[in-house]
């Protein structure tokens, strides 16, 4: 179960269960974006730690290859990589 945090005119879901797996960091003059994979299928975005939007997917899989669609974007558009997680298609993860 998910539960909302108002933060002033932002609000944030926070998962109580803890399950939360880093998918990527991304940095662009002092500012830094984060991809976090909740629940297997949901790809939550945060500017600079506090979370700005969530997209909830059908599966893991196209939840993964929504959240690299994000990343290439941004790498496109002069955003520095930062750490990234490379998924092999078991389900498992590591930090590269």
């Amino acid at each position: 179960m998910l539960s909302t945090v108002t933060n002033g005119d932002s609000s944030s879901s926070i998962d109580p269960s803890g399950s939360v797996e880093p998918l990527w960091t991304i940095r662009q003059e002092g500012r830094s974006l984060q991809a976090e994979l909740r629940r297997g299928w949901e790809v939550y975005l945060l500017s600079d730690k506090l979370m700005f939007t969530a997209h909830r997917l059908g599966s893991r899989g196209l939840a993964l290859v929504w959240a690299d669609s994000i990343y290439d974007g941004l790498v496109a558009e002069g955003w520095m990589p930062g750490s990234r997680s490379v998924h092999a298609s078991w389900g498992e993860s590591k930090n590269v």
